[in-house]
């Protein structure tokens, strides 16, 4: 068994090579039932990039979170909630280090080091995730990522997977309850990195620059451009160094 530690926290689906752990989810099953593997294949993420995994050396997997009893609102906080829990998962394996980039990466010391994508389904939302576990610096796919190796975390690629999924789904059990609540809005806004950094959003109608000064209600990010604030719901950013 790949995951035991995980699999005493959920029901986790063991996978070997696959295309996605997306393309894996069978709506029917459990709430927080999960798909993992270390050879994803062909994995995706925001705004159709792929995200490229070498065999055995990243975590690929997709949550299924059953959201019949929750609100759309509540659903739209479930991209921010996961990286939360990604980010706790992860702190412990790097001198709690981890924090979120809004609105869905996991970074440490400012490099991306893990990224989250939500997917609507039937019965609810697949929450995708992909962490760099054990990849070298001429392995990672540009100087902005880096790995839980390189960030001084100890333990082979499967140690590692276990831990962050058995981390994972203990967070993510008591975090769904939580979502569209207030107490989630300020944990999330405590771990978010890009508060207080200045930074460019990609958005429809142009480009945004500003200083992202805080998180709404609703998880949009609050952007300071020219002394008006701009609430930013949907957009690729950039944190200006």
């Amino acid at each position: 068994m790949l995951f035991p530690g995980a699999s005493s926290a959920g029901t986790v689906i063991e996978l070997g090579t696959v295309g996605s752990t997306f393309d894996a989810v069978d709506e029917r099953a459990e709430h927080l039932t999960t798909w993992a593997t270390l050879d994803q294949r062909a994995g995706r993420g925001r705004l159709g990039r792929e995200w490229v995994s070498p065999a055995g050396k990243c975590l690929a997997a997709t949550v299924l979170v059953r959201t019949k009893r929750l609100s759309e609102e509540a659903i739209g906080w479930l991209p921010l909630a996961a990286g939360l829990a990604l980010a706790d998962a992860l702190d412990p394996l790097v001198a709690d280090r981890a924090s979120l980039k809004w609105p869905n990466d996991v970074l440490v010391e400012g490099k991306k080091v893990a990224g989250i994508l939500c997917e609507r389904r039937r019965t609810g939302v697949a929450v995708g995730f992909g962490v760099n576990l054990t990849l070298s610096a001429a392995e990672l796919p540009t100087a902005q990522a880096t790995s839980l190796t390189l960030e001084g975390a100890e333990g082979s690629a499967p140690v590692l997977a276990d831990a962050i999924l058995c981390g994972v789904l203990r967070s993510l059990g008591g975090l769904v309850p939580a979502l569209g609540t207030e107490a989630l809005r300020a944990a999330v806004a405590a771990n978010l990195s890009t508060i207080g950094r200045d930074v460019r959003v990609a958005l429809p109608a142009g480009e945004l620059v500003g200083r992202a000064v805080g998180l709404g209600p609703h998880g949009e990010l609050q952007v300071d451009a020219d002394d008006r604030i701009v609430d930013v719901r949907a957009g690729d950013v950039v944190h200006v160094r």
